[in-house]
């Protein structure tokens, strides 16, 4: 497809301003941001669509125009209630040789999205095939108005194996039947610990389940989808290797289509905390976006914030996991806010116990593949009102950030959690965290170094114990004359009294800060 056959669809209303000599360019995707620079988060020809809430002048505008030719995007396509877009863009554009389009008021970015994507799947489809061929009879069927489990079902016949579309929690998204008790989390488990795709996932009673990735470009394994099926028919060079890869593709092409319209929530959401993060958020305009979103206050809302530390795209990918995580639980999206994943989440049907317990079981299957990342998770209280809703955003990412001093590769703390002494630490820069524990804590961390001692864990163990000596030195297993020897000693190098309960705090909050 090329950007001259979308400038020729009558109901999508676009209008040339830049480039009109660029529009034979080719387009191989879709996307929207509202980035400055979101160069990093761009595939080559993509069409890029943008709302220009970051737009305040020429300088943004040649900022963003040089991001997206870098990135080598297809095209931008502004929507905006003027009439056209800001002069200083048009000029941008004209001068990088990036044509611009503006899209009529009435045509939203979810019809021209849905526009391009269903193309580009009816292209794929009719373009030249592998040996085999199946692409053109898949990729018909989803153009027909079929749904991926037809196209998934019609493949498990030509296979005549079962098969299925999963996410990386092991979530079922659809299949040609029902998979055993347990299959889901051992199919996530072998895709996200495989060190090369495709796999194999053996099962308890013998039998071999393949997985495929259904997305090679995908931000991260952990945000991705992938394919099972029994046997080994995936691998590659196999009898059906080109009828499973061009189902992952046709699968990668309806994820991103079903990720337009979440997208287009996202927007509202994002417009909602805009909202209350203004301080004189209007209670109509609320309630009007939390019934956009279909989030329903009755039974009770709560927030939940969720991090991906240790990788690329961190934001990005905290979104994903965080929408995959709420999918079986409740409507609505996630959002990224200053690097971390928010979502408000209705209660309907489920306590805010079980909806915890839920996150930290979809989040423990990813750690196969999280490697040296970590998901910090936080939860707010519960409330029943839309009034309170910001310091319930608030409660849950003070609540994230609290996670971050737990253990694990995956740490989570609710909003009950928040009463003790981690939640003031928590709130405290990490800068001054660092430093108040470096005064306190380095002379000891640099003596253990240098002389192969265990005078920290010492400090830990004794003030775990209430400063009991007996049971102190039971636990590290040495003679109490000994543990008398380290505390002195722990004492002479910090110049801090154990005897002093004001000092055995400080002793405390300085372990906690790691």
């Amino acid at each position: 497809m090329r950007l001259r056959d979308l400038c020729q669809v009558d109901h999508l209303g676009l209008k040339v301003l830049t480039g009109h000599d660029l529009l034979d360019r080719r387009v191989r995707g879709v996307t929207t941001t509202d980035l400055i620079e979101p160069g990093r988060f761009l595939k080559p020809a993509e069409l890029v669509l943008t709302e220009l809430t970051w737009h305040d002048g020429p300088d943004s505008a040649r900022r963003f125009v040089a991001a997206l030719v870098e990135a080598r995007a297809a095209a931008l396509c502004s929507g905006t209630a003027l009439k056209v877009p800001p002069a200083d863009l048009v000029d941008a554009c004209a001068e990088a040789g990036l044509p611009l389009l503006a899209l009529g008021v009435e045509v939203s970015f979810g019809a021209l999205t849905e526009h391009v994507l269903r193309a580009l799947i009816e292209e794929y489809g009719a373009a030249p095939s592998r040996p085999y061929g199946p692409r053109r009879r898949l990729a018909s069927t989803l153009v027909d108005g079929g749904s991926l489990s037809k196209v998934v079902t019609t493949v498990a016949g030509e296979l005549d194996v079962p098969c299925w579309v999963l996410s990386a929690t092991g979530r079922v998204v659809v299949g040609s039947q029902p998979l055993p008790e347990g299959a889901g989390e051992r199919l996530a488990q072998a895709f996200l610990s495989a060190r090369f795709l495709p796999g194999t996932a053996p099962q308890p009673d013998g039998t071999v389940l393949s997985v495929f990735p259904v997305s090679k470009g995908a931000a991260h394994r952990i945000a991705n989808w992938f394919l099972a099926y029994a046997g080994e028919q995936v691998r590659a060079g196999g009898e059906h290797e080109d009828l499973v890869v061009e189902l992952a593709a046709l699968v990668a092409l309806e994820r991103s289509r079903l990720e337009a319209a979440h997208r287009i929530e996202r927007r509202v959401l994002d417009q909602l905390l805009t909202l209350l993060a203004s301080g004189d958020a209007n209670l109509p305009g609320v309630v009007s976006r939390l019934h956009t979103l279909h989030i329903e206050t009755e039974h009770g809302l709560l927030a939940v914030a969720l991090a991906v530390e240790g990788i690329d795209r961190a934001g990005e990918v905290g979104v994903a996991v965080l929408d995959e995580l709420l999918r079986p639980l409740a409507p609505g999206v996630a959002t990224a806010v200053d690097g971390q994943a928010v979502a408000l989440v209705p209660l309907a049907g489920n306590t805010a116990t079980e909806l915890t317990t839920h996150l930290l079981a979809g989040a423990a299957t990813l750690e196969a593949g999280l490697g040296d990342a970590r998901i910090t998770i936080g939860v707010s209280s519960v409330t029943n009102g839309p009034a309170t809703l910001s310091s319930l955003i608030e409660e849950a990412r003070h609540a994230r950030t609290l996670a971050e001093l737990g253990e694990g590769r995956v740490s989570a703390i609710t909003g009950a959690d928040v009463s003790s002494h981690r939640s003031l630490i928590a709130a405290i820069p990490g800068e001054l965290r660092r430093s108040f524990r470096t005064r306190l804590l380095g002379p000891l961390e640099e003596y253990d170094a240098a002389h192969q001692t265990d005078l920290l864990e010492t400090l830990e163990t004794f003030l775990e114990e209430s400063g009991g000596w007996a049971a102190t030195a039971d636990r590290l297993h040495v003679h109490v004359n000994t543990l008398r020897y380290r505390l002195r000693r722990i004492e002479e190098l910090t110049g801090r009294s154990l005897t002093s309960l004001d000092e055995r705090v400080d002793f405390l909050l300085a372990l906690r800060m790691r």
